[in-house]
């Protein structure tokens, strides 16, 4: 074996090891059946987490015109054993908790294969997911799960994780970096707007709701990696400053 074969053979061996991170689509689970009604309405998942080995409690915001069929909807699906919102006043968002059936999920599925949750969003066209892999094995894995339990799935982007992250210090991803600078050379954040969510989504070949969770994720990242301020200048500002 020469030199090369060598090099070829450790790089493609490192490309199975190394942690990526990949976003991809799932058919929309039962328990939100209800969004079939809500063309028009969006939950961004805030984190999912196991209750005990049979429930799990998923936190979200929901955006929409309609909350209150979202609401009737959630408390008369079967799997889910109670819904509580835990904030908003506004008619089209609040955050929700909800503790349901694990086996009405896919998280056991995924969290036992090492993954981590990084954004997820759902609507009545499925369920968008960007989620942290170990290695490839874990990934193809997790598709293989989806596929026994009826769930399509869908590849959007893969990337190494080493690779995702920008050198300055804002936590951006690359392609959150990318589609921030896109939006905000466009005019999305101009008043009015120069530019919509759905010409940015078709500018990086993406759906839009995957455009929309990518922003939000991007702009999150930003402020939670803002330079802290020290106690001694918080303490000595004034009240309107």
């Amino acid at each position: 074996m020469t030199q090369t074969d060598t090099r070829n053979n450790e790089n493609e061996r490192a490309q199975f090891e190394t942690s990526l991170v990949a976003e991809f689509v799932i058919d929309r689970p039962s328990y939100v059946a209800i969004l079939d009604e809500l063309p028009n309405t969006q939950l961004i998942v805030e984190g999912m987490t196991a209750c005990d080995s049979e429930t799990v409690l998923i936190t979200f915001w929901a955006n929409g015109p309609d909350l209150a069929t979202l609401e009737r909807g959630l408390e008369n699906e079967p799997s889910i054993q109670t819904i509580e919102v835990l904030s908003g006043t506004d008619a089209d968002q609040k955050l929700y908790q909800v503790r349901l059936s694990g086996a009405a999920t896919t998280y056991w599925g995924w969290i036992n294969l090492g993954g981590v949750l990084l954004g997820c969003t759902l609507d009545y066209e499925g369920k968008w997911i960007r989620m942290r892999f170990p290695n490839r094995d874990a990934l193809v894995a997790c598709r293989d799960y989806c596929a026994d339990h009826g769930y399509s799935f869908a590849l959007n982007s893969l990337q190494p994780t080493s690779s995702g992250v920008d050198s300055k210090p804002t936590g951006l991803t690359v392609a959150q970096d990318e589609l921030l600078t896109a939006a905000t050379n466009e005019g999305y954040f101009n008043v009015p707007r120069n530019t919509t969510m759905d010409n940015l989504a078709d500018s990086f070949n993406i759906s839009n709701q995957a455009a929309s969770e990518r922003l939000r994720r991007g702009i999150s990242n930003i402020l939670a990696n803002r330079p802290p301020r020290s106690a001694e200048r918080l303490l000595s500002q004034r009240p309107n400053e």
